[in-house]
């Protein structure tokens, strides 16, 4: 007899497990079933969809079902998407009844806060730790809600570090072709606002920090690295600035130690096998408050993790009046104070062509107190932010979700965040990814749109070599926190890496073409992808290719990229030198 461990991931404001990351709390539910060496398989939502059933199911030896939801921040997904409501629904009902079905997650507390209630034998809702709940069921046979001891969580942890929701995971890969699994690790629970904290967030509500060791999250992440796992960032954490921080339950604004952070970040740099490290959350405020402190954590933080990586920082409104009514505690000049430093610092490219460390930024609509004011107060901070020559990788613009909020106007919203997406998003994204600038290791994750497909994944011959440059569209993107949507005009098998230069930009993304191209095999789709080509132009060097195989079989058409365009008289494009090989 087995469990059933069912990930339907979860989107937390300070949690993620949505694919390609594997969340924690997944993690540690299979951590408490391999602590008692209780059998188990572990299958992803996405899975599930695509028709894949465990062999307990068929068998009828599934003794028990974890069900993992916990999408409390739902957005646009490109890898893999969460459980909805319905869907849950339906697999409680498609379940053997009468086996013991546990459910839980942020998703789940707020579904049953609306009045969710599945009619279904032996079923509990957890509003605490799943995990522990588990264990307890486990050890009394009773369901209770309970939370996991400081013992436990380490236990299950590093348990759950070398579980089947990594192991079994459908991203983790194999040596000959690694896959882009990212883990998502726990580094503190909790939020230094835990008294009076943004009325829409749910992480006030977990209480006073509660902080990890840097060696047990070291330990942690080791055990993972063993299993396969390269990519690692460092979750749980509403502000990275506050880890072990000084007076996180007397002070408004906490004293960060720069001490703690640095020696879990260089801890982790010391396992040379870790390729991509980021972390999540930073507090502007916080920031702003303690800029001596902050500066030495800004400092470690670019020197330690992969660039790409990006601060997220939560405005959420430039308005006095809603930052009053929704307890928000950053206001917009502790937000530019802490844009500034991080630009300071953070700008510089890294190895694999990205500014080491930028701010991201939050907005959300329909808060408390809301008006059209608002919006303009937005704008005029954006505006200050652009002329002050000042990055920020992503502007993310929400709308509010629960109750006990306003009703948001759909017409002065939908037209901040078009101008956001005209006006700000698009010289920035111009600037910080200019053209001719190469981009290393993109994972390409899907054909003919933004959003994997199960096609994708069912169909091998979206990752054979042989579709190569035909005609179509390949979407990627580099793997780590807030990666930039990368789209080629030509098909590149799926969960293959490769290197590009950028060629043109997007609203939110941007075009490209691979580097070491060899003009001798390249198809007409790819030349035609080289700016100053165009269709007419490829055409015209593919029939030149063609005629010269047949006039002289044995040699290569082309012996030098000047020889591609002199044949045909055409001036050499300014990025081909950067996109095809010079010595062919």
């Amino acid at each position: 007899m087995s469990w059933l461990v069912i990930d339907g991931y979860e989107d937390e404001p300070a949690a993620f497990g949505v694919p390609p990351y594997i969340g924690f709390h997944v993690r540690y539910v299979c951590g408490v079933l391999s602590s008692r060496s209780i059998d188990y398989e572990y299958i992803t939502i996405d899975q599930w969809r695509l028709g894949i059933r465990p062999d307990g199911l068929a068998n009828g030896r599934i003794e028990g079902i974890v069900l993992i939801a916990g999408a409390v921040v739902p957005g646009k997904y490109l890898r893999g998407t969460p459980i909805s409501l319905k869907e849950a629904d339906h697999l409680i009902r498609s379940l053997p009844r009468k086996t013991p079905f546990l459910a839980g997650g942020w998703a789940i507390r707020g579904w049953k806060q609306q009045g969710w209630g599945p009619l279904r034998r032996n079923l509990f809702l957890a509003v605490q730790d799943v995990d522990a709940t588990l264990e307890n069921f486990l050890q009394s046979g009773e369901w209770a809600h309970r939370r996991r001891t400081a013992d436990q969580w380490t236990q299950w942890a590093q348990e759950g570090a070398k579980s089947r929701a990594v192991t079994d995971h459908p991203d983790i890969g194999n040596e000959e072709q690694p896959g882009p699994l990212t883990y998502e690790v726990e580094v503190y629970q909790g939020c230094v606002r835990y008294k009076r904290g943004c009325r829409f967030c749910i992480e006030p509500k977990k209480g006073v920090p509660i902080w990890r060791t840097p060696e047990d999250v070291i330990e942690e992440v080791s055990i993972a690295v063993d299993q396969g796992v390269r990519h690692v960032r460092l979750g749980g954490m509403t502000d990275v600035y506050t880890y072990m921080a000084e007076g996180v339950v007397d002070l408004e604004y906490p004293i960060p130690d720069p001490e703690p952070i640095a020696r879990l970040l260089y801890g982790l740099r010391e396992d040379d096998r870790i390729e991509t490290l980021h972390v999540d959350n930073g507090n502007p405020s916080i920031i702003a408050e303690n800029l001596e402190p902050s500066t030495e954590i800004t400092k470690t933080l670019v020197e330690t993790m992969s660039d790409g990586a990006v601060l997220s920082f939560g405005l959420e409104s430039a308005d006095p009046t809603v930052h009053e009514a929704n307890w928000l505690n950053c206001d917009s000049q502790q937000l530019k104070t802490a844009i500034e430093l991080i630009n300071r610092y953070g700008r510089e490219r890294g190895p694999r062509g990205l500014p080491k460390l930028l701010p991201g930024l939050n907005f959300i609509a329909g808060l408390k107190g809301e008006t059209d004011t608002t919006y303009d107060l937005n704008r005029n901070l954006l505006d200050d932010i652009r002329k002050s020559g000042l990055w920020v990788r992503r502007i993310n613009i929400r709308q509010v979700e629960g109750r006990g909020f306003q009703t948001v106007q759909e017409k002065p919203f939908k037209q901040f965040k078009e101008w956001v997406r005209n006006e700000i998003d698009a010289p920035l994204l111009e600037e910080m990814f200019p053209l001719g600038q190469r981009l290393n290791d993109v994972y390409w994750e899907a054909h003919d749109g933004r959003t994997r497909l199960p096609r994708h994944v069912q169909d091998p011959s979206h990752r054979d070599s042989a579709i190569i440059g035909r005609p179509g569209l390949t979407m990627g993107r580099q793997i780590g926190a807030y990666p930039i949507l990368i789209g080629v005009n030509y098909h590149i098998p799926l969960e293959s890496m490769s290197d590009i230069i950028i060629t043109g930009h997007g609203a939110r993304s941007i075009t490209g073409i691979e580097t070491n191209l060899d003009p001798n095999l390249m198809t007409e789709r790819q030349f035609s992808c080289i700016p100053g080509i165009g269709d007419r132009g490829a055409a015209r060097i593919v029939a030149n290719r063609a005629e010269r195989k047949r006039n002289s079989p044995e040699m290569s058409p082309f012996d030098s990229l000047n020889d591609v365009f002199d044949s045909i008289d055409m001036e050499e494009p300014e990025l081909a030198v950067k996109i095809m090989k010079v010595d062919v």
